[in-house]
């Protein structure tokens, strides 16, 4: 054999090693982006329903993160983050080139409470070849010590931006909902989402960069108005923040004179997590004074405080009414599965319009600690948008779930039946417990 022969099977080797190592490296590459064009307006989710019912919004935020292309942006600010779909989601935009940036609060990510899915995505983030991006281009993951622009509070925010995702470009969610498993199979959250509206986007990402440095300014409350839809992020610092804004709100309702009601009477409705304290009683004082003047409201809540339900019940001739929306399985104080909408509704006659349909969705419980804290807000105008807030909190409060579903009531009545006003700061305070996976 000559030495060309004997050397040609070593080529040979050599050769279809090198073809193997170049296929792995461009047949398959870190993740393929998809191909969902996130629609406008509003998602709920029901933590009782059936697979497809409970992941109604993490679906839709997970196929917009992998529907985002090379080059583009993703920025996140949740108040928790404990999803691993949704880590491994970002991660692999990450690899694939998207800048990816995301706020949380702190105290979900540190020694005294470990979360191993923040860990990962620090982790990811940092490497990757994210050192050799341009600056514009990195990705990283920052902790907020309290409200991200405030000195206080907490960084609250629930909010989502795209810049492209499929064929839609300067998307914005915003709502109740938190990057966590716990938002899925424990509560009852909404999105609504903003597309293709640059301004709003732009006023979101400004927010969002002002969050990303985790240091005071001096106007924490923005407030903007585009045509149907207004723009409001907290903290309520700054010009401006010398009344509250919910009761700002109230107090720009008129009970009588509605033409779009039926019955000439404006209607309320009301979907809250949390509402108590003394800025929880001042709302509840005009919620109580609108109805006793002919405003037609229906409330659902997860906890509230006894002074708040004492003037919602007895304030007037007849009660508020409302439901609470909740669930504790093993009877431990500890809410299983509740509310966490912060959504009011107003149709009727609000300011000089006597035919408005008003809507206020976002992150801000009827509590204290809310103006201190990073919050956003959407206030929005169009009909569809009220009707589809509307039909939810209608169909929860004709349908409570059962509050103690296995039977076990602790105040003995064995009832097992929907029992509104029992609650416990140490356990289901939004700002203590409730939102903890």
């Amino acid at each position: 054999m000559s030495t060309r022969s004997a050397r040609l099977p070593s080529l040979l080797v050599a050769l279809v090693a090198t073809l193997a190592i170049g296929a792995g490296a461009f047949a398959a590459p870190a993740s393929a982006v998809g191909h969902y064009t996130p629609p406008a307006g509003v998602k709920t989710n029901n933590p009782l329903g059936d697979r497809t019912e409970r992941r109604v919004i993490i679906r839709h935020v997970i196929r917009a993160i992998d529907s985002t292309p090379r080059m583009s942006h993703i920025r996140i600010a949740s108040w928790n983050i404990r999803s691993d779909a949704i880590v491994d989601a970002l991660i692999a935009a990450h690899k694939r080139h998207v800048s990816v940036r995301v706020i949380m609060d702190r105290g979900n990510a540190n020694p005294d409470n470990p979360n191993e899915g923040v860990n990962r995505l620090q982790r990811a983030l940092k490497n990757n070849g994210n050192r050799t991006r341009r600056p514009a281009m990195r990705s990283h993951l920052e902790k907020c010590r309290s409200s991200c622009r405030g000195t206080r509070g907490i960084a609250h925010s629930k909010f989502f931006l795209f810049d492209h995702v499929g064929r839609a470009h300067d998307v914005v969610m915003n709502g109740s909902f938190n990057a966590t498993d716990l938002a899925v199979s424990g509560q009852w959250n909404d999105i609504f989402t903003v597309v293709g509206r640059p301004k709003v986007f732009k006023e979101f990402r400004k927010v969002f960069s002002q969050m990303f440095k985790d240091q005071p300014v001096a106007q924490g409350y923005r407030v903007h108005r585009y045509r149907s839809l207004t723009t409001m992020a907290f903290p309520y610092t700054g010009a401006h923040t010398t009344k509250d804004p919910v009761m700002r709100e109230l107090d720009r309702v008129t009970c009588s004179g509605a033409r779009n009601t039926g019955d000439g009477h404006t209607s309320l409705r009301i979907a809250q997590t949390s509402w108590y304290g003394d800025r929880g009683k001042q709302i509840a004082w005009r919620i109580r004074h609108m109805q006793n003047n002919g405003c037609r409201i229906r409330i659902v809540y997860a906890v509230m405080g006894n002074e708040v339900l004492r003037i919602l019940r007895h304030g007037g001739d007849h009660p508020v009414p409302m439901r609470q929306i909740v669930q504790d399985f093993n009877a431990d104080g500890v809410y299983d599965k509740y509310l966490h909408m912060k959504v009011m509704t107003i149709q009727g006659h609000y300011r000089k319009d006597h035919a408005a349909t008003i809507t206020l969705n976002g992150s801000a419980n009827w509590s204290p600690a809310v103006l201190a804290s990073d919050e956003a807000v959407l206030r929005l105008s169009r009909p569809v948008t009220l009707n589809r807030y509307n039909g939810w909190i209608n169909h929860l409060f004709h349908n409570p779930p059962k509050k103690y579903p296995n039977g076990k009531d602790p105040a003995g009545t064995g009832t097992g039946t929907n029992l509104p006003g029992r609650w416990s700061t140490s356990s289901v305070d939004p700002y203590a417990l409730v939102e903890a996976d």
